[in-house]
């Protein structure tokens, strides 16, 4: 889900949930999963269609609060 539109879908609170995963393939970096009101699961990427990842979660906090979030999930 690119972030622009996970931006708009989050004005008419259309996200359920958000869950910070560590990334597969580098075990060192983070990313986030969306979860809307239907079930439906995404990964937030951004405008060019590359999954967002940080090696500190507190730098996904932000794009989580943007998309009309307060709460999160970790999986370790």
């Amino acid at each position: 889900m690119k972030l622009n539109e996970a931006i708009e879908r989050g004005k008419t609170a259309h996200w359920q949930s958000a869950q910070v995963r560590v990334r597969p393939g580098n075990p060192n970096e983070w990313f986030v999963m969306l979860h809307d009101t239907h079930h439906k699961s995404y990964i937030l990427a951004d405008n060019d269609d590359r999954p967002i990842a940080a090696e500190e979660i507190n730098q996904l906090v932000e794009f989580i609060r943007v998309i009309g979030l307060k709460e999160f999930t970790v999986f370790l």
